[in-house]
């Protein structure tokens, strides 16, 4: 899937009401993706023109495997 779309490990992200850089929006998707059970919105605004316009959790799955997004916790 990250084929078809273009993204930027520091582009900035609007992601649960903040602007930060998409390599901690996927930091942070990580993270909740290890509690389930407390709720969260998996979606991050990207600027217009952008393919997609809006992150959301099947792309923020295809993301976690690339090496640029690799963990450094």
């Amino acid at each position: 899937m990250t084929s078809t779309f273009d993204y930027d490990p520091e582009e900035i992200v609007s992601f649960e009401g903040h602007d930060i850089s998409l390599k901690e929006a996927v930091s942070r998707y990580r993270q909740a993706r290890a509690h389930p059970d407390q709720p969260a919105d998996f979606s991050a605004i990207r600027d217009p023109g952008k393919t997609p316009q809006i992150f959301e959790a099947e792309h923020f799955d295809a993301l976690v495997t690339r090496p640029e997004f690799e963990s450094s916790d």
